[in-house]
């Protein structure tokens, strides 16, 4: 739960206010955008432990059930908060920008509003997961160990003929390939995990790839605090389950909100940011918005789990259904750059609806949760030790 606090606590406390100033002085400011990259990295990992079982197309069922329903319920709902509850001049989505959120077309079309700025990384989790379900069967032994470094190394080639918009750019922003480094370390770590990797070598994929995150984010203080993070990935992914206390007393209700916890990465930015808005108008201080924020992601997150998520997978995961859907994504993704009319794509700045971002460093302190938690076992299960090591080992 560490990465998914450390995303809440920075969209509460730093991105939230510098964005809305109206939401007043918070009552402390934690600025590093660590956790949505150490959930990328959550991902590729559980990506690789599924895919490990050899069944390519049942991992990318089950994935795309829970990811795909979920996510398009969540955006509507967030649409229409901040279409008709959000204060005027919050927001100029239009029901365009909706549709192409909904199909998770918002990096590869020009001119898109994001409904809510966290949405931008679920196309690029789409991309990685559909490659692991290709690759899984073709890479084997020392090919594994080139796509890890390609995975470092390519898109910092790739980055000198992104600065014109062309097909290079398109690629690089739709796809996310600035985010693929990420995907190497989850992987390295499950390698090394699983003894395939030696300590070495993870080390040098470690320092590299994280050299790699400074360059893309040009924000070195968060990628030191995402070095962190990844040395307790580490150690809970190498040693014996810490069954002490006070893991042992906490373990349940972590294994709860765990369980929770793509639907609170869904609903918690935008509508919380609205809460805090009404909140304040009333009077209250920062502690008790603070407070409300996670209280309403964490209310939002459990009914999106419990009445959307589970009994849609649940259907889904037929299997008369699931081929269905993974063929109807494989289509969508294939589609998208036709959407683009030969325009590049532009990474969008709006999570209340502005206009697209330029080629200049954004000015907005933004973090990114990630889709990782998709799966039938949360991703977040890796704050816990316990249930990390004996889930996965």
């Amino acid at each position: 739960m560490v990465a998914v606090f450390s995303v809440l606590l920075q969209h509460a406390t730093h991105a939230g206010p510098f964005v809305h100033p109206e939401l007043g002085r918070p009552l402390f400011s934690f600025p590093l955008e660590m956790g949505a990259s150490g959930l990328v990295v959550m991902s590729a990992y559980f990506a690789c432990a599924s895919l490990a079982k050899g069944e390519p197309v049942r991992f990318l069922r089950n994935r795309l059930s829970r990811l795909l329903p979920a996510y398009a319920v969540a955006a509507t709902f967030t649409f229409g908060v901040l279409k008709w509850v959000a204060p005027e001049g919050w927001s100029q989505l239009g029901f365009r920008d909706l549709v192409m959120n909904i199909f998770m077309l918002q990096n590869w079309v020009p001119d898109v509003r994001l409904v809510d700025y966290s949405y931008w990384t679920l196309p690029v989790q789409i991309t990685g997961f559909i490659a692991g379900a290709f690759l899984c069967s073709r890479l084997r032994g020392p090919w594994l160990r080139v796509l890890l470094w390609t995975l470092v190394f390519g898109p910092l080639v790739m980055r000198i003929w992104t600065t014109e918009p062309g097909l290079v750019r398109t690629l690089y922003d739709g796809l996310g390939v600035h985010r693929a480094q990420l995907f190497a370390i989850g992987i390295g770590i499950w390698l090394w995990s699983k003894g395939r990797l030696g300590n070495g070598h993870l080390g040098a994929l470690l320092v590299c790839a994280l050299g790699a995150q400074a360059i893309h984010s040009s924000d070195l203080e968060s990628t030191l605090g995402l070095g962190v993070l990844l040395l307790g990935y580490c150690a809970a992914a190498s040693g014996p389950d810490w069954n002490v206390q006070p893991i042992r007393a906490i373990a349940t209700p972590i294994k709860w909100l765990a369980g929770i916890s793509y639907g609170v990465y869904l609903v918690h930015q935008e509508v919380g940011y609205v809460v805090m808005l009404y909140l304040a108008r009333l009077g209250l201080g920062p502690v008790v918005q603070l407070v409300a924020f996670f209280a309403t992601a964490v209310v939002l997150g459990w009914l999106l789990t419990r009445f959307v998520e589970r009994p849609i997978h649940t259907w889904l995961t037929a299997e008369s259904r699931g081929p269905e859907l993974v063929r109807l994504v494989l289509a969508a993704r294939l589609l998208a750059p036709r959407f683009t009319g030969g325009a590049s794509a532009q990474s969008q700045l709006g999570s209340f609806g502005t206009s697209p971002l330029n080629r200049a460093p954004s000015w907005r302190p933004v973090s990114q949760p990630s889709t990782s938690a998709a799966s039938p076992l949360m991703v977040t299960e890796l704050s816990v030790p316990a249930v990390f090591n004996s889930q996965l080992r």
